[in-house]
């Protein structure tokens, strides 16, 4: 009797249905039964046809999708890396299932921050889906759609947006305005739109695609809860604080719900909340937040910046020792995991050292500041993040009253920072004025009225504000 029923349930029929079955529970959000099917799926292709079987591959490929949507990359990863290997040996570099492992494979570096190998994955499986399927082939554009968020990611906008803005016009055309992939792409050029600054056209856009969203997926669909972090994440960029913190409160209830409380996405966004209540001044709510995202950064690089926002807490509501050990915590695992010359370490490095000025500890953050420096006149030499560093620097050494060391590099920052003035995206313009503030400060502490005169007058020139700035 156990014979027949395996033979029944490993028929070819019943794992096409299986699969079918698993397809219908992951678009409709339910991805804890998808999950399932797809694994016992490709256990019986493997069995019954083989590993390298094009049916086995293509359970190989559902499998580390959905693996990917329950937050497990770290086993999608390998699984895709996989598929594309036997994929390219069985059916072809340019077969079009071939180029959807090579599609996923760039999607599961970019969740696991390796935007190094999914950029010019992503770059070659355009070009090639372009070439054999067509420019408005849906598989395309779903391409453009994933280089132009790669190219978001990296920080280069100016290639995200109009690529995302093309996106979306053709999808509309060809999917329609309420299709699932018209709305993924309506939300992707809100985040462009967003990187740019741009918050008049990106809010309005998070907003129509949440509202579709809900009516088209249900409010409790992944894309749904997607949607409004985004637009939570976007109002508290937008400094609407009083519309980000209930929506990330409704995030946060709905998802850990539906996706449980380790899932990447429910840790996402109680850091995100653990951001907005350090915004709002909620000190005592944000910490604790903070705190569980950082504990989970490690597995997860989506919490990478997490550290940096739970040391700022520290410094901010007087825990001097929790933000020692936490910054030496941080140190020590940016240098371990970056290249000694790596721009991104640079990056970390100026968030850290940006954090320790605004708290006044100068000493503190002036080897961190060189250190910085260094790294970005090496690799970096002409960017405005390198004389944002500059002028940095010189503020570390303007707070210990060494007025002649700090002199030239406030000097040479601020003249760099305007030379590049166009070069910098809106979020961080504010680094002129704060430049300048460093500037006036000097020379009213050094007894030069002119230059105080000098250096207000151009300062009259650039507003403050305080957004979050790639430093």
């Amino acid at each position: 009797m156990a014979r027949k029923a395996r033979q029944g349930i490993d028929h070819p029929r019943t794992l096409i249905a299986m699969g079918n079955l698993a397809a219908i529970y992951q678009n409709a959000g339910k991805n804890d039964l998808a999950l399932p099917l797809f694994e016992e799926t490709l256990k019986l292709r493997k069995e019954k046809l083989g590993a390298g079987h094009p049916d086995t591959l293509t359970s190989m490929s559902n499998l580390a999708w959905s693996y990917r949507n329950v937050g497990k990359n770290d086993l999608a990863l390998p699984l895709c890396e996989e598929t594309l290997k036997l994929r390219k040996a069985t059916l072809g570099a340019n077969h079009p299932d071939t180029l959807s492992s090579m599609a996923n494979l760039a999607e599961s570096y970019r969740v696991a921050g390796k935007t190094d190998l999914a950029l010019p994955l992503s770059e070659e499986t355009l070009k090639l889906r372009k070439a054999t399927l067509g420019a408005n082939h849906p598989d395309t554009l779903t391409s453009m759609s994933n280089l132009a968020e790669s190219y978001r990611v990296v920080g280069k906008t100016d290639l995200a947006l109009p690529l995302s803005e093309e996106t979306l016009k053709l999808r509309k055309a060809k999917l329609g305005a309420d299709h699932p992939d018209t709305l993924t792409s309506m939300d992707n050029l809100a985040k462009s739109y967003t990187s740019a600054g741009r918050y008049d056209l990106a809010l309005p856009l998070y907003e129509e695609a949440l509202k579709s969203r809900k009516v088209k997926l249900g409010a409790d669909h992944p894309n749904t809860l997607t949607s409004m972090n985004n637009l939570a994440s976007a109002y508290w960029q937008a400094k609407q604080l009083d519309k980000s913190i209930p929506l990330f409160e409704e995030t946060l209830k709905r998802i850990e719900q539906k996706l449980g409380h380790q899932h990447p996405d429910t840790l996402l966004t109680i850091a995100n909340l653990g951001v907005n209540y350090k915004g709002a001044g909620r000190l005592a709510e944000a910490i604790p937040l903070l705190e569980e995202g950082y504990r989970a950064s490690s597995k997860h690089t989506l919490l990478s910046s997490v550290g940096g926002e739970l040391l700022d807490a520290y410094l901010k509501v007087g825990k001097p020792a929790d933000a020692k050990k936490l910054l030496e915590e941080l140190l020590g695992d940016a240098r371990s995991k970056q290249p000694k010359a790596s721009p991104r370490l640079a990056s970390q490095l100026a968030l850290f050292g940006s954090s320790l000025l605004q708290y006044k500890a100068f000493a503190d953050a002036e080897p961190i500041l060189r250190e910085c420096l260094t790294i970005r006149e090496k690799t970096e030499p002409d960017a405005w993040t390198t004389f944002n560093a500059w002028s940095m620097l010189g503020e570390a050494l303007l707070g210990q009253k060494k007025y002649a060391e700090a002199k030239p590099l406030l000097l040479k920052g601020y003249e760099g920072i305007k030379q590049r003035e166009k070069m910098i995206p809106p979020p961080g313009v504010v680094c002129i004025s704060e430049a300048l503030d460093r500037l006036i400060q000097l020379y009213t502490e050094t007894n030069k009225p002119d230059e105080v005169k000098k250096y207000q007058a151009e300062r009259l020139k650039h507003p403050s504000s305080k957004p979050v700035v790639n430093r």
